[in-house]
């Protein structure tokens, strides 16, 4: 086992038992310093709200939130039409307006120079990002690949977890519905398929099949996918 298998299995860890923003911000955070990083920040889009969870300098996050940064953010308005990780830096992030190249030099002040960012769409307007930043003394080409996919899969389980279990979005997590694929997914655990295989039959990432069965496992109040499977058959939800 690699050593960001370990980091994600404890990341993951700290999930399962985190159960209040103290305990979210916690885990983000030891998350974060363990790959490298100063800082996490988690930004959830539900019209009209907006989530922050960081652990960014009180006084730089309640300024980007008085200010009303997410407004003028480079980095949200690229995680919006962004589908994958992406790492970011100033010479790498372009800067159109005088508004954000001021924003870039405030944060630049508290040290945030560069980082990675997880885009996580939802539906009927709902997005998320997850951010890690503040390692500005490497270089973006010296991150392994490993690292970015190990992020990649730890800001979908965070925002997963946190929409679940802070009753983010229009509906609590708990009380809806299993999505088609949501269902889909479950049907391929319920006859022994892995992930990856599960993946190639539907046509989408193994990524996308973790968080969805993260997902019908929250919405089933089930420990483990194979808990979640049971349930789901129990209740008609699925057929074997």
């Amino acid at each position: 086992m690699s050593l960001y298998d370990l980091i994600f299995r404890d990341f993951v860890d700290a999930l399962e038992t985190a159960h209040d923003e103290l305990g979210f911000r916690g885990a983000a955070d030891r998350f974060a310093k363990r790959l490298g990083y100063r800082w996490f920040a988690y930004l959830g889009f539900s019209e009209p709200a907006l989530k922050v969870l960081s652990s960014y300098p009180n006084s730089w996050a309640q300024q980007y939130i008085a200010q009303r940064y997410k407004d003028i953010d480079p980095i949200v308005g690229l995680a919006r039409t962004s589908q994958r990780l992406f790492q970011w830096d100033r010479r790498t992030v372009r800067l159109p307006s005088a508004s954000q190249q001021r924003f870039f030099a405030e944060a630049a002040k508290f040290g945030i120079h560069s980082g990675a960012t997880v885009p996580i769409c939802g539906g009927f307007g709902r997005f998320a990002a997850f951010t890690v930043a503040g390692n500005g003394d490497v270089s973006l080409e010296a991150r392994p690949t490993e690292m970015m996919d190990t992020l990649q899969l730890a800001g979908l389980y965070f925002h997963a977890h946190v929409h679940a279990k802070l009753q983010l979005g229009l509906t609590r997590l708990a009380d809806a519905p299993l999505t088609q694929r949501e269902r889909q997914c479950l049907f391929w655990a319920a006859r022994g398929k892995k992930m990856p295989e599960t993946a190639k039959i539907l046509g989408i990432a193994p990524r996308t099949v973790v968080f969805h069965l993260e997902n019908a496992r929250s919405k089933l109040s089930a420990s483990t996918v194979t808990q979640a499977v049971a349930e789901a058959a129990q209740r008609g939800v699925i057929l074997f």
